[in-house]
């Protein structure tokens, strides 16, 4: 004979009753009287985007090697009245052979002759645009002039056809008057490369 329906134990979703009058709410680390943690962790560039104050970039095609030099710079202009924040960059290796590349830092008074990018984007795409940039993305291609008064901090090879990225995720910081730049020197063979940035910009003051 079959049992009665009140001697049948109910379930919540395959849960037994008895778990829900133990104060257990399925599918919750919490207890049913507990409020739940609605705190989102949201990545600063995230937030900065959402904000209209998010940027990225890249150079044209740049030649070097084969007594000719370039470089691709993020540029934080004299009196801009901001912070620029790298998040990250990429170096783009066009050639079939590996590819030398300094990381020079220093005054942006001090490259020469350059092109600004016209490839720079907000990173939040709407309408009404969000405002220009004060960071700006320069280069210089197939040139004889280097860049002065500034420190050649890091080097890098660059694998051949491939494309080397890192996250700087705000702690390289330009201030007003400075850049930071990838410098490929004359002496490697002939190769087209291509410089990106990611950035956001904060007030100097507030």
């Amino acid at each position: 004979m079959a049992n009665p329906p009140y001697a049948q134990p109910s379930y919540y979703y395959g849960i037994p009753d008895m778990f829900l009058q133990m104060g257990y709410v399925p599918y919750s680390r919490h207890t049913a009287g507990e409020q739940p943690d609605m705190h989102v962790d949201i990545p600063l560039a995230t937030a900065m985007a959402m904000q209209g104050k998010y940027y990225l970039g890249q150079t044209e095609k740049l030649t070097a090697g084969s007594g000719v030099q370039a470089w691709g710079a993020l540029v934080n202009p004299y009196r801009s009245g901001v912070q620029v924040y790298v998040n990250d960059w990429f170096l783009t290796n066009r050639a079939d052979h590996p590819v030398e590349v300094h990381i020079w830092l220093g005054k942006a008074n001090q490259l020469g002759t350059a092109t600004a990018s016209r490839q720079v984007t907000p990173g939040s795409i709407q309408l009404p645009p969000c405002p220009d940039p004060k960071g700006q993305i320069l280069y210089a291609s197939a040139t004889a002039e280097m860049p002065r008064d500034g420190v050649i901090a890091s080097t890098r090879i660059l694998p051949p056809s491939s494309t080397t990225a890192a996250e700087k995720s705000g702690h390289w910081i330009l201030g007003p008057g400075t850049a930071l730049l990838f410098h490929i020197p004359a002496e490697v063979p002939s190769s087209e490369l291509t410089v990106s940035f990611g950035w956001w910009e904060q007030p100097v003051y507030g």
